[in-house]
């Protein structure tokens, strides 16, 4: 094979390779010659069309097929005969033929990974979270479990410490009205801290059915973003002011999350299942985010391919809408892909820098972990085989399980030889992703 490699930027590459025009028309005529035994035709017996009649009917369609075949194909030899690791194809086409050549000419805009030295992680300071389950978090996740089945009734009088109010307002800044017709609306439990101050003091001994003015000034990462930061003439209607009873802890209260037999012993026993799997969870993100934040900061000033940069912050993107969207959020509130390209970059510098430790170090996926991983995930539904089917057959989902344990895997290959000391830590502080230093 013909290729030529031309150094466009720091890690953008021009790749360009040339075809045996004979190999693609033979790939033309075998393809037709196929046509011809299966195709049917009016006017013609099952595999007695001719030739000439299908290279008519459907030459050009089987050109295109067997030219994108081949160009793919052309493209892996061209990379692997390169010594090339490309981290993305921005663009592959073929190039203008010359009259009379017997070769066909394609062009390929790549990006590729960084060269890096080999990575010493020695030196690199790790701290291991060690993390016991008592029973106050059992307690506690079951008083979070009261409150999310707490049974709501209209309150007798005005709103107070606990109450659950919903609130209709509109807002004048200046000579504007938001929003320009009707009213916005927001709910909150008095005390919880869901809105800002200043809304809850307003709201504060109002009763359902009440209206009031009241001057406020909205945070700047308030929801509705045309009054984030602003000063503000707030109208404030209080439909409906409600509170709540928690239900007790018993036997009951076991069964509504599926406990047949056992009771609230065996709800216990559950909550503190799912602690311990959670505590997991936790433990892996943070040894990952250690292990990435220390040796992105050794690495700060790598160059890094800007397609994964930009791909990667439409990625987060994304995720944001999806937890506005499942929280029943507003998606306008959504930033810019481009406000997120900072952190796209440390998420990609940590990527490929797991990555060559792999290379480098011959770290192998261990499929085991991978099918471990994915009934870890079903274990969380209802339907656990239904999902391990889903992740077996969708690629994009085993892809990413794929990646996610063989990061796993360079991180404790990384503890392993790194200078990694252990730090107790409470469960709440581990879920929050704090610790006492």
């Amino acid at each position: 094979m013909q290729i030529n490699i031309e150094t466009t930027g720091a890690l953008e590459r021009t790749l360009q390779f040339g075809i045996p025009a004979a190999e693609v028309d033979s790939k033309i005529q075998q393809k037709l010659a196929e046509l011809g035994r299966t195709v049917k035709l009016k006017g013609f017996r099952p595999g007695k069309v001719p030739l000439t009649v299908i290279r008519q009917r459907y030459g050009k369609q089987v050109r295109e097929e067997v030219m994108q075949t081949v160009m793919q194909q052309g493209l892996g030899d061209a990379i692997q005969e390169g010594e090339l690791r490309v981290a993305a194809l921005k663009s592959l086409q073929p190039e203008e033929q010359e009259q009379g050549s017997d070769m066909l000419s394609f062009s390929a805009q790549l990006e590729v990974f960084p060269e890096l030295d080999t990575l010493n992680v020695e030196e690199v300071e790790i701290k291991r979270p060690v993390v016991d389950i008592n029973d106050s978090d059992v307690d506690e996740m079951l008083n979070t479990l009261q409150e999310q089945r707490r049974v709501w009734k209209p309150a007798d009088g005005p709103a107070d410490e606990m109450h659950r109010v919903l609130v209709e307002y509109n807002a004048m800044v200046g000579e504007q009205r938001i929003p320009e017709e009707g009213n916005l609306r927001i709910g909150t439990i008095i005390g919880s801290g869901i809105v800002f101050e200043q809304l809850e003091q307003a709201i504060t001994g109002m009763q359902a059915g009440d209206s009031k003015t009241a001057e406020l000034t909205f945070p700047e990462d308030f929801r509705a973003p045309q009054l984030a930061g602003k000063q503000a003439s707030v109208e404030l209607h209080v439909t409906h002011v409600e509170t709540g009873e928690l239900p007790e802890v018993d036997d009951a209260f076991a069964a509504s999350f599926g406990i047949a037999e056992g009771g609230v012993e065996k709800l216990r026993e559950e909550v503190l299942s799912n602690l311990d799997r959670e505590k997991n969870i936790a433990t892996r993100r943070w040894m990952n985010e250690q292990v990435g934040k220390s040796l992105t900061e050794k690495h700060a000033d790598m160059e890094l391919p800007a397609s994964l940069v930009q791909q990667e912050a439409a990625n987060l993107r994304q995720r944001m809408q999806q937890e506005i969207e499942q929280s029943g959020g507003d998606i306008s509130q959504l930033p810019p892909v481009d406000t997120l390209l900072d952190s796209a970059r440390v998420r990609v510098r940590g990527s490929i820098l797991l990555g060559e430790l792999a290379r480098q170090n011959d770290i192998k996926l261990d499929e085991n972990r991978v099918y471990e991983r994915i009934a870890e995930i079903a274990s969380t539904y209802d339907e656990p085989q239904q999902v391990v089917e889903l992740y077996r057959s969708n690629e994009q989902l085993y892809g990413q399980v794929r990646q996610s344990v063989l990061e796993e895997q360079v991180v404790d290959w990384v503890v392993e030889h790194a200078a990694c000391s252990d730090v107790p830590m409470a469960f709440k502080d581990l879920m929050n992703g704090t610790q006492d230093a």
